[in-house]
Order: structure tokens, then sequence, then C-alpha cells
């Protein structure tokens, strides 16, 4: 064998395997609503199949998982998730997507979700969208009380780690926006005559001052 043949062997051909009822297989798939991408997928399958009535066997794995998808059972599953997420799950999803549209995660996904009226993630998308860690930050973070609601005074917490302006370490400032987005909630005071926007971490309670 030449060094040519050994160090660049050739790679053996992939087994064809007959399709059982490969004709009314085909058939009944395309009959049925399909995806853009899965009935592309399908026709591609499909012509390859009517050249030599053979797939690989990862092409009928193929097949079959899209038979699955697309079986009336699985349909169902998805028109009653459909109707679910938009009575009960949307508003979740929407917070996680508006904290999310901030990094390099599920950036895509949360821009459907928020800009697309009539789009619906599917049960696994939402589910990796809003079970996380993260996410149920965001998700406490939009739906609890303000920790300092507009109105009240308030001190900026001395921690160079949290605020790292040290004029502003041991200011009072008094509230007026509270901004219930992202992992921490926030909230805009007036101190020193300045509006700061900051972390509600950033912040604690100003002391009351002690009666005579």
């Amino acid at each position: 064998m030449s060094y040519w043949h050994q160090m660049y062997p050739r790679r053996p051909k992939t087994e064809r395997l007959e399709v059982e009822n490969g004709d009314a297989r085909f058939e009944s798939l395309m009959a049925k609503e399909l995806s853009e991408r899965d009935r592309k997928f399908a026709e591609s399958l499909k012509r390859q199949f009517e050249d030599g009535g053979k797939l690989s066997p990862k092409q009928i794995e193929c097949v079959e998982k899209m038979e699955q998808r697309y079986s009336p059972a699985s349909v169902l599953r998805r028109e009653k998730w459909a109707q679910s997420y938009k009575k009960n799950h949307e508003p979740v999803a929407k917070i996680c997507a508006r904290y999310y549209r901030t990094t390099s995660y599920f950036r895509d996904l949360a821009t459907k979700i928020l800009l697309d009226e009539d789009f619906v993630p599917t049960e696994k998308q939402f589910n990796a969208l809003t079970k996380n860690k993260y996410a149920q930050k965001a998700i406490a973070a939009a739906t609890e009380p303000p920790a300092f609601p507009v109105g009240t005074l308030c001190k900026v917490r001395a921690n160079y780690n949290l605020v790292q302006r040290h004029d502003l370490h041991d200011q009072i400032g008094l509230v007026t926006a509270n901004h219930p987005v992202g992992l921490y909630a926030s909230s805009t005071i007036l101190v020193n005559g300045e509006h700061v926007k900051l972390e509600d971490r950033c912040l604690k309670a100003a002391a009351k001052k002690k009666k005579k």
C-alpha cells in the first residue's frame, strides 16, 4: 500500500438499506403540514430514496423521527402546549427573553419571543430559557415588590465591589424610579442633586433618626 493510501485511507461506503413501505411512508409524510426546514429535508430524502430505493441507517432514523414528530399525538401535544403557553407562560418567557437579549445566550430565541407575537417556543425551548438559575433570578427581579419603592430614602453601600464611585458611598438618596429588569432589580435615585441608576443590592435602608 502506498504512503498516500496509508495516510489517507478511503472511507468505507455507507451502508444502504431498504426502506420498508418507503413509497407509502414518504407520501404520508409529505402530505402533512411540515415546517419549511423539515419539508426541504424530507424532499431531499425522498429524492434519494426514489433514485435507488435505499437510504443509509442514519437517513432512515431521520425519517422515523419526522414521522414521530408529525404523528397525530405529537401534533395534538404541540397544539395543547401552544394554547397553554399563550394563556399561562408567555409573560414569564418575555421576562427571561428581555434579560437574555442583553447576553450572548438564547439571543435568537429571545428576539423571536419579544418581536414575533405569533411565535410559540417549543416546550423544551421554554424550559431551557426559564428554568435555569439565572432565569429564576430575572423572574424574581421582575415579579417581586421593589426593595426600595419610589419615594423612599435609601443609603448607598460603601462597597467598591458594588459601587465604584467613592463619592456615592454612604450617601442618602431618594428613589425616583424602579427598574425590575435583569438579574438584579435596580433603581434610579436622586443623590447629591444627580440622578444615578444602581442595582438594589448596592443600596440599603436609610437609618431613621432617633426621636429625642
